[in-house]
């Protein structure tokens, strides 16, 4: 009987190593040890713990990424703003036309030039009379700017009235602050004015709200018989990079040129066209705060 124990226990194990020498000669047939060796194959780079925490952290950073490029995407300039890009130069003035009109006093219209005095836009504004009459200068409007081709480029919006004393209030019910929307109705930016004592102080924002300039008035600025400027300066306020000058031409053959504007803006030679344009913003939220007069 033990000897034939013995056989079976012999026969068992000599079918094991069989078993185990079959196993082996199969996972040597497997595409992971045909692989040069020091190199790791891909199901065991996917099984290692740490790797997969790592890529996990990646596919969350370059979902965070899309997400604040969707919600804060770098914009192209309009159609019509292409007349801004290589400028350096530009003036506005006041058309004498609208002036001259009765009743409770007419909406403004502008153009604005290059250096070579080409027509780059026109300036329509939209307003009520009613508001006209009663706020005169702080009132509610929109200005439309045009290419000469009257093709609409971007819109400046002032909501609501505002008032001639708040200039030394720094909060949201009181200082003046103007948007600007192109054609293709998105937001590209805004003018604020910043408290200042007796001095007009003004940044200029992008989309997001950021600070891309800043613009810094005289102590006193008196409306006529003088030039006054408006010093544009970096968003630190450490560098002057240009100007916004109101000019004081004289009086005219009318002898009304006092509610009649002019004045020209030097751009930072670092400035894109949209940003150019966010400072034409400024220069008209200047003009109507401290020259319009009707």
């Amino acid at each position: 009987m033990e000897p034939e124990l013995s056989r079976l226990s012999t026969l068992i194990q000599q079918e094991k190593r069989r078993m185990s020498l079959v196993a082996e000669q199969s996972a040597r047939k497997s595409p992971i040890f045909q692989q040069p060796r020091g190199s790791v194959s891909p199901r065991a780079d996917s099984l290692s713990v740490n790797d997969a925490l790592t890529e996990m952290q990646r596919r969350k950073m370059s979902v965070r990424s899309i997400r604040r490029k969707s919600i804060n995407p770098r914009l192209d300039p309009p159609p019509g703003l292409e007349g801004l890009t290589d400028k350096g130069f530009v003036y506005v003035r006041q058309q004498m036309e609208t002036d001259l009109r009765g009743g409770c006093g007419s909406a403004n219209t502008y153009k604005i030039w290059n250096e070579r005095e080409e027509e780059l836009f026109y300036v329509l504004e939209d307003s009520s009379c009613i508001c006209r009459w009663f706020c005169g200068p702080h009132r509610q409007f929109q200005l439309e700017f045009f290419t000469p081709a009257d093709d609409l480029v971007f819109t400046l919006y002032r909501k609501s009235c505002r008032c001639d004393w708040c200039c030394c209030l720094d909060c949201v019910l009181c200082n003046h602050k103007v948007y600007v929307v192109d054609c293709l109705n998105r937001t590209l930016g805004s003018i604020k004015q910043k408290f200042g004592v007796c001095q007009g102080n003004f940044e200029v924002l992008d989309n997001d709200g950021e600070i891309i300039a800043k613009i810094f008035g005289p102590c006193c600025i008196f409306r006529c018989c003088t030039e006054i400027t408006f010093e544009i300066w970096d968003k630190i306020g450490e560098e002057k990079l240009g100007s916004i000058n109101k000019k004081w031409e004289g009086e005219q053959e009318t002898g009304i040129n006092m509610d009649h504007e002019y004045f020209d803006i030097n751009f930072p030679e670092k400035m894109d066209s949209i940003q150019k344009m966010l400072i034409i913003g400024g220069a008209f939220l200047i003009d109507y705060m401290y020259f319009e007069m009707s």
